[in-house]
């Protein structure tokens, strides 16, 4: 019987075999993650977008951003929203029941950890247009387009890649009403475009390993998490912070040995993960 039939009629002891071996099934060590890649500007229509690759996994991010009303608690704050979608084709288990709240997880966790890691500052100060009256309400929309595993993490590079990339219109506020002077994509004779680039602050990156057994899987592929006992998700942040912890459901409890080894895959990881989104965005700066 060929490799990949007998992978597919028989998963685990495909996977115990493998794991047996010291690698996995595309040929990594357990403790390696997937090539990570990112490129911006790939959404005409948007203030800011991002196309992040993690091996297969995909997702797109694009920012847009609307004058509001500030909260009445908050009056010099703007507002930061993340939504994270999955596309119809972004996997072949869309309607499995544990396929739909992995995915409902990935986006919490998303959500969560650009908001832990104040990536805009600890208030939202910088998005206040004119306090109590006007203030920027930024979106960033993620849509998964490809999940072969680690979807939070894909999300949150393509969430930081689109913010990075983000321009916002040039605003003037007379006699109490707001008018925007071009939509954020118009150039300067320097080839820059005009306008507010957002102060990104802090740079999170998201690492999630998955138990299987005695084996914890560093950056695990789709059919790595269907058969993983549970999944740990990391957030760090350059100062060595630790943003979050995100553990969705799974088979078993997470110990504190597997916590820390978790945490210390994702400290491991970190330079080269944040490298890949500075070095997308650098000619942005």
């Amino acid at each position: 019987m060929e490799s990949a039939a007998y992978a597919r009629l028989y998963p685990r002891e495909a996977c115990e075999k493998t794991l047996a071996s010291g690698a996995r099934g595309d040929g990594r060590p357990l403790g390696r993650a997937r090539a990570r890649t990112c490129a911006t500007g790939v959404a005409s229509g948007a203030l800011g977008s991002a196309l992040a690759k993690h091996g297969a996994t995909t997702a797109c991010a694009g920012v847009t951003a609307t004058i509001a009303t500030p909260d009445a608690t908050r009056p010099e704050e703007g507002f930061l929203e993340i939504a994270v979608d999955h596309a119809p084709q972004a996997s072949e288990d869309a309607r499995d029941g544990r396929t739909r709240g992995r995915r409902e997880a990935a986006a919490a966790a998303c959500a969560s950890a650009v908001a832990n890691a104040a990536v805009l500052g600890k208030d939202l100060k910088q998005l206040c247009v004119e306090r109590g009256t006007f203030a920027w309400r930024v979106r960033v929309d993620v849509i998964v387009l490809c999940d072969d595993g680690g979807a939070a993490d894909c999300a949150v590079t393509a969430v930081m890649a689109a913010l990075r990339d983000c321009v916002l219109p040039e605003v003037a506020v007379t006699r109490g009403k707001v008018a925007l002077e071009g939509d954020g994509t118009a150039m300067n004779g320097d080839g820059v475009r005009k306008g507010t680039r957002l102060d990104v602050q802090t740079m999170p990156v998201c690492l999630t390993t998955a138990l299987y057994r005695e084996h914890l899987l560093v950056d695990p592929t789709r059919e790595e998490e269907a058969l993983s006992e549970c999944e740990v998700s990391v957030v760090l942040t350059e100062d060595g912070l630790l943003r979050g912890v995100f553990k969705p459901g799974g088979e078993v409890e997470a110990t504190e040995d597997t916590l820390m080894k978790c945490i210390a895959a994702a400290k491991l990881h970190y330079a080269a993960s944040a490298k890949v989104v500075l070095e997308a965005t650098e000619d942005e700066e």
